[in-house]
């Protein structure tokens, strides 16, 4: 704020408000919860669909999954956004997302025949259209979920830098490894918890009755957020524009080469997610342990990236996010060179779980500073587009290796997880060569 004292103008400094601080962080914790656990119930099946349904029709309903997610990101939530806000968009998905389990619940129940290590190797006809239908709505919610999550994130941001009187660059990075550890804790628990109920050493629960479990709970996650969070609005109201405008909201961002620059993390991570699914849980971790081991594994995978993400969250706001999009890079390089060219890996026993290191490192720089890099580029209106586009590009490479892996072509999928594994460093660095430079102390 400009005064004038004594004919020269001076710039009061920003004071911070700690009421409104506490208030901005209650919500984004009410967020985190509810989300965490919501969106744990889905990823879950996710890992489970090629062993727990036979393996073409797992891939399949991953497929429609991930294709219907990216028609959502692409065409329907930035409109449904602008109409519902981040409150009614995030109840509106996370209801799609607990009928989407409910969907795989029953799927589940439809194997007759499984192979020594617990997987589906003969179903039901029903299978394959009610998994895939339970896929379309599960979709339908999730592109709409991220984008009010990543609008929702950077607005919070926005106005805790203004409640707290810091810059807006630290506050991101923080708090994307404050929303990680929440929401991939509870990943974590979820899907050990998996493995605990249905392994034959534990409850020996059927996986049918273990994921109706977890619907139940996504339900009372939905009922937890819609009761317990307010609307945030922004400090600015922005213009509401046409119906065609909020349609192709993601879409007008693609004249920005930055925004192509940034979605390599995006994209080797959706190459690396589905790698991991589709190819190194039937192919190397069932043979090396068995079915029910996935959700240990998938745990292992989510607890380190928990632990990972706030560290690393605390490191760029440091030493730059930089380098810490370079280690991720760097862990989704290694998942692809070790699983494919590296020995016989389905012999390696629990050396298998090597590749869910990987995939944790990866992904707690996907989660944490790679939302942050994208808050930071993209602030304000964009943030709604921008999330959308990041969620599209992650989807439409996970969609591209189920669909491979459905029709039994699995080897481009490495080569392209490789490929853009490496370009993810240069994308980020000419990003920020084509910033403003007066915009750049807010990015790096």
């Amino acid at each position: 704020m400009a005064m004038t004292m004594g004919g020269e103008s001076m710039m009061t400094p920003l004071q911070a408000d700690p009421a409104e601080s506490k208030r901005y962080k209650k919500e984004f914790y009410i967020m985190c919860i509810a989300f965490g656990l919501n969106h744990a119930t889905v990823t879950t099946p996710i890992q489970f669909a090629t062993s727990v349904l036979t393996a073409q029709n797992g891939n399949a309903s991953n497929a429609a999954l991930y294709g219907s997610t990216l028609l959502s990101s692409l065409f329907l939530s930035n409109l449904l956004y602008a109409i519902l806000g981040a409150k009614k968009g995030l109840s509106l998905s996370m209801l799609a997302y607990a009928v989407y389990v409910a969907f795989f619940a029953f799927a589940s129940s439809m194997c007759k025949d499984k192979d020594p290590k617990g997987g589906c190797i003969e179903a039901d006809d029903l299978q394959l259209p009610i998994a895939c239908l339970g896929g379309l709505i599960g979709g339908l919610g999730a592109g709409l979920l991220w984008t009010c999550q990543g609008a929702f994130y950077a607005l919070v941001c926005e106005k805790l830098a203004t409640a707290e009187a810091r810059p807006k660059a630290e506050i991101t990075a923080e708090y994307a490894g404050n929303f990680a550890i929440v929401f991939l804790g509870f990943e974590c628990a979820i899907r050990a918890a998996t493995t605990f109920l249905t392994g034959g050493e534990f409850l020996h629960l059927s996986f049918e009755v273990a994921f109706y479990i977890w619907s139940a709970a996504a339900f009372l996650a939905t009922i937890f957020f819609w009761t317990c969070s307010t609307n945030l609005q922004p400090a600015v109201e922005v213009a509401r524009g046409s119906v065609f405008d909020k349609l192709l909201a993601a879409v007008h961002l693609w004249n920005d080469p930055k925004l192509w620059l940034l979605q390599f993390t995006n994209v080797t991570f959706g190459f690396g997610a589905a790698w991991l699914a589709g190819y190194v849980n039937p192919n190397i971790l069932k043979p090396a342990l068995n079915a029910t081991f996935i959700g240990f594994a998938g745990a292992g995978l989510s607890g380190l990236a928990a632990i990972l993400s706030p560290i690393l969250g605390k490191l760029a706001a440091n030493i730059g996010k930089g380098p810490i999009i370079t280690l991720g890079a760097a862990a989704f390089l290694c998942l692809g060179i070790f699983s494919k060219f590296v020995g016989n890996p389905a012999t390696w026993g629990y050396g298998a779980t090597i590749f869910y290191a990987f995939m944790g490192i990866g992904r707690a720089v996907y989660e944490s500073t790679n939302k942050a890099v994208i808050a930071d580029f993209f602030p304000g209106e964009k943030s709604p587009g921008a999330f959308a586009n990041a969620f599209v590009f992650g989807t439409s490479s996970s969609l591209a290796v189920f669909l491979l892996s459905t029709f039994h072509y699995p080897e481009p999928e490495v080569y392209l997880l490789i490929l853009f594994a490496v370009l993810t460093l240069p994308g980020f660095l000419l990003a920020g060569f084509l910033t403003p430079r007066e915009s750049k102390g807010a990015i790096v």
